[in-house]
């Protein structure tokens, strides 16, 4: 019997259906210039490719990875034989490093990525703030200086189990034991913890596992799974990993993901996750010593306690820089009312609470927000005033204060500047990890009479492009 034909209207093909690209394969380019996140920038038939693993004045064989209306994307195959390699080209010195999706610039000599970094921050900037001069960059060491790693968990066949972070342009790990710029603890770890997990019962639905080591190098273990394991299975695994140097434990249920295609660099500040605690267990300790330009102040180096998992900056040294430099630019008095936005661990507001008559540290974790508040009795400050408040809402509403200082996630802060625009703040520090969203919200200050006065590159993560900020803004 012949189906009669349905006289439903089909949808209209969409732009993408009605347009198959393909890719062009390979072919030859001229880097001409460096694109913000390190990238090799050519011209080919009149239109821009981004080549990865490429430096300026080299010719290169390349593979089309990608094809936008805009632009192409490719990898570099090689560079040719005829053509000299930029004297800017260092060995990576990671053996891994041409598969990680980590350190994507390990190729760049680690001067040249800074001086890149400060000329593009430069040059977003001056639109909004003409004849701006950057102060020194906040840099450190560019290897071994990672104090928590985050690592995918592969259970091989023969139920042993590999570590490693995601590969370039895929969702599978590359196995390594040992990582260039993490620090020799969670090396150590990072060594012998395959062998632990095969020890341990099956781990089914083991997806992700965070290593860190405090300042006293003594470890911590965040465990993600993204199915229940059982009580049986997580008392088996406190036993296996509690010992020596391993003091603390934290066991995550993950129940919903979004890919991410770096996991080495998850800032952590804006978790793509809804998780559920299932266990926890001792604690670490960050030790924290800013330092202030006035030789006649100064601050006790200070205790920050936090669970493996939480929120911490990667490169403690930079950040000590880092919370040096926002005291020494917003110069708070002791009459001053401080407001730490995205306040974490109490990264700020414990350094700040020393200098001013109030802190009030405003987070939207109810976790952390127990923490600032733990974290103070343990130093000693009775002058911080801790609240969970969603900061990443249409509208929000903050306590009267005279300085502030702003350390949003990748998405910036958008809320959050519009209110501090119509407020009576005087001065605030804002901390970015993403370009974009500064330049939104420094328009939105600039709009309401901020001027944007200093301004500082922040290399927290050698050999990526990923690029943080320091910005000072004064009415």
């Amino acid at each position: 019997m012949t189906r009669p034909r349905s006289t439903r209207k089909r949808s209209p093909a969409s732009p993408t259906q009605q347009r198959q690209v393909s890719l062009w394969g390979k072919d030859t380019v001229v880097i001409e210039r460096m694109s913000q996140e390190g990238r090799g920038i050519a011209n080919r038939q009149g239109k821009i490719v981004f080549v990865s693993g490429a430096l300026t004045g080299e010719q290169v064989r390349v593979q089309c990875t990608a094809v936008k209306r805009d632009f192409d994307t490719a990898d570099m195959i090689m560079l040719l034989p005829d053509s000299a390699p930029s004297a800017l080209r260092v060995l990576p010195q990671c053996r891994v490093y041409a598969e990680c999706g980590g350190c994507t610039l390990q190729h760049w000599s680690p001067v040249a990525q800074q001086r890149h970094k400060q000329e593009a921050l430069l040059a977003m900037l001056l639109p909004i703030a003409p004849g701006l001069i950057l102060a020194p960059p906040i840099i450190s060491c560019s290897s071994g200086f990672r104090h928590r790693v985050r690592l995918l968990v592969t259970r091989n066949t023969d139920k042993t189990y590999s570590l490693g972070f995601r590969q370039r342009g895929s969702h599978d790990a590359v196995s390594l034991q040992h990582c260039v710029v993490a620090n020799a603890a969670v090396n150590t770890l990072l060594q012998v913890l395959p062998k632990i997990l095969f020890a341990a019962p099956e781990l089914q639905g083991l997806r992700e596992i965070e290593i860190d080591a405090d300042s006293d190098n003594q470890l911590g273990l965040c465990f993600y799974f993204a199915a229940h394991p059982g009580e049986k299975i997580l008392s088996a695994l406190r036993t296996a990993v509690l010992f020596d140097s391993v003091i603390a434990m934290r066991v995550r249920l993950t129940a919903r993901r979004k890919s991410r295609s770096d996991a080495l660099y998850d800032d952590g500040g804006e978790q793509l996750r809804q998780l559920q605690e299932l266990y926890e267990e001792g604690e670490l300790t960050l030790r924290l010593q800013p330092i202030i330009e006035d030789d006649s102040i100064e601050i006790e180096e200070l205790q920050l306690a936090y669970l493996p998992g939480d929120f911490t900056q990667t490169h403690w040294s930079v950040n000590a820089a880092l919370v040096s430099l926002a005291l020494n630019w917003l110069k708070p008095g002791s009459d001053e009312i401080a407001l730490d936005l995205f306040s974490g661990i109490g990264n700020f507001s414990l350094p700040f609470a020393r200098r001013t008559k109030t802190v009030h540290a405003i987070e939207g974790d109810s976790d952390m927000v127990l923490r600032v508040e733990g974290n103070a009795q343990r130093n000693g400050i009775e002058n911080i005033s801790a609240k969970m408040l969603n900061l990443m809402t249409d509208t929000v509403t903050l306590p009267k204060a005279d300085i502030a200082i702003v350390d949003p996630p990748r998405a910036g802060a958008k809320s959050v500047c519009a209110t501090l625009a119509r407020s009576k703040i005087k001065r605030l520090v804002y901390i970015s990890c993403h370009p974009a969203t500064l330049m939104r919200d420094a328009r939105v200050l600039c709009g309401a009479g901020f001027q944007l006065t200093k301004a500082a590159a922040v290399d927290m993560f050698p050999h990526s492009g990923h690029s943080e900020a320091i910005v000072l803004f004064e009415r």
